[in-house]
């Protein structure tokens, strides 16, 4: 076949998977390399990055203990990389892959010493959620986030050689005797490419914003109010779909970061902040269904709201727990959207204007009665849930859910505030099935030759959920598993 331009490696993408891997290509060898990127400009998902997993990194020998608000936890420790290991094939049941697993945890701390190569700073290395006692201290926050990082890592790109071409999304895989040998794109006039290429690097940041594909995916079909977070931009699933049609093969395809906001906010608004607390939460039946100390892990609490039939619930709280947060501050944090403890000035402002604009995010009566009606429920339903819930307050015990006594707060001083929380999916981070070296493989486990998946499209570091107990590992996959695919397609062209 005859092409319109060739290069050694082209990667699909230009987030921290796909500005990593063609940096390795550029920096560590001599091959040309050319990233396509379908948006005006670089950076996907990854600008809204916080941070990056890594183990036994020169930032964590550094401080010798972790960085914590406070009296740093009893037995607090940065994690080695068995244990880094281990925390992956455990919480995902065995599900994860082995090797993908440790060629990421085993190699993370090299990431964290090419950011700082190329300028990024870290301000601490921590865990996300402080009272969240499961977590791993494998987060490595950037001073500036992932916008920062995306910056640096463009300039490092540009710096070395690689081609960027914004506006020019690959359609197609060219193949050849089974072999990958290049891909198709659409350049910004409408214009069909056909760029030869000894090896392709896909890393088009998963499907999250592809509802059919969620649909098919994912065990969320059920689910008829799923918002789609404007932070997928165009994460249509491009990529997998191109490998899906190379013969990759899908198994453990459909993991989803799971996000949950109050209807039509940011992440960062006290509303949404407020919406997040180990209040009284109940479903659209009025009735409540889970323990709400679950709020302290950013998965397991959009996790159990999705299993709900409309992905819907309140999150109530009278007068007097409404001012203990705007005084005193959150007990959950949000990482850097509502910083942990930080007072909730604007909660109440935000309500009011919520309630002033019927928005449908937040909702205000005098009665639990008016506002079971105002929320469509049986007022005799929620009456009666917010009566057993006091008494379990009462009594300090929560015989339901067994919640912490601390986060037993009554509901009795009117007026009386109710939070509409939904979900949706921020990314998906299961996509298609890859080796050790992050070689597309087929249903038989071979791998497709000149062909990568990285970051959010590749799976094998995950079960069914997102691993939150060790914090920033979408991102800090998505560096490492970049360089490794770059290094591996280096060795492959050069033999």
């Amino acid at each position: 076949m005859e092409f319109d331009v060739e290069y050694d490696v082209v990667v699909l993408g230009s987030g921290a998977s796909g500005k990593s891997a063609a940096y390795t290509v550029a920096s560590e060898s001599d091959l040309s390399v050319a990233i396509l990127e379908k948006r005006e400009v670089t950076g996907g998902t990854s600008v809204f990055a916080e941070g990056h997993a890594a183990s036994e990194s020169s930032e964590a020998k550094a401080r010798k203990v972790p960085d914590y608000p406070g009296e740093l936890p009893e037995g607090a420790h940065f994690p080695t990389c068995e244990e880094h290991a281990k925390r992956y094939l455990e919480f995902s049941h065995y599900r994860a892959n082995p090797d993908v697993v440790k060629a990421f945890v085993y190699n993370s701390a090299e990431t964290i010493d090419i950011l700082k190569s190329l300028g990024v700073e870290y301000t601490d290395v921590s865990i996300y959620a402080y009272d969240q006692p499961n977590e791993l201290y494998t987060f490595h926050r950037p001073d500036g986030l992932g916008a920062r990082v995306q910056e640096l890592l463009l300039r490092a790109c540009e710096n070395a050689g690689v081609d960027i071409f914004t506006k020019t999304p690959g359609k197609e895989l060219i193949i050849e005797d089974g072999k990958v040998v290049g891909v198709i794109a659409e350049d910004a006039d409408g214009e069909l490419l056909h760029i030869g290429a000894k090896a392709v690097i896909i890393a088009t940041g998963g499907f999250g914003n592809n509802p059919d594909m969620v649909r098919e995916y994912s065990w969320t079909p059920h689910l008829p109010d799923f918002w789609y977070c404007p932070m997928t931009f165009e994460n249509t699933g491009d990529g997998v779909n191109m490998a899906l049609a190379a013969g990759g093969d899908t198994r453990n395809i459909g993991t989803m970061i799971i996000g949950n906001c109050a209807w039509g906010k940011t992440p960062d608004s006290h509303l949404n902040g407020g919406g997040c607390q180990p209040v009284l939460w109940v479903d659209t039946t009025g009735k409540r269904f889970a323990n709400e100390g679950l709020a302290a892990n950013n998965i397991y609490f959009p996790n159990t709201i999705a299993q709900r039939d409309d992905g819907i619930i309140y999150v109530l709280m009278d007068s007097d727990c409404l001012q203990y947060y705007m005084e005193v501050g959150s007990d959950i944090g949000l990482g850097d959207f509502v910083h942990y403890h930080t007072p909730l000035s604007r909660l109440k402002t935000e309500i009011e204007e919520s309630v002033n604009s019927n928005d449908g995010a937040a909702f205000s009566a005098d009665s639990i009665e008016e506002l079971a009606e105002k929320l469509n429920i049986d007022p005799h339903t929620l009456k009666e849930t917010v009566d057993i819930y006091n008494g379990y307050c009462d009594e300090g015990y929560d015989r339901d859910f067994y919640k912490l006594s601390k986060f037993l707060y009554p509901v009795r001083t009117a007026p009386f505030y109710a939070i509409r929380q939904g979900v949706g999916p921020l990314v998906t981070c299961g996509g298609i099935r890859v080796n050790g070296d992050f070689q597309v493989v087929n249903e038989k486990s071979e791998a497709i030759p000149g062909l990568y998946a990285v970051g959010n499209d590749a799976s094998g570091l995950y079960g069914d959920t997102y691993n939150m107990d060790c914090p920033g590992s979408a991102n800090g996959f998505a560096h490492t598993s970049g360089r490794l695919a770059a290094r591996h397609a280096i060795s492959q062209i050069g033999a």
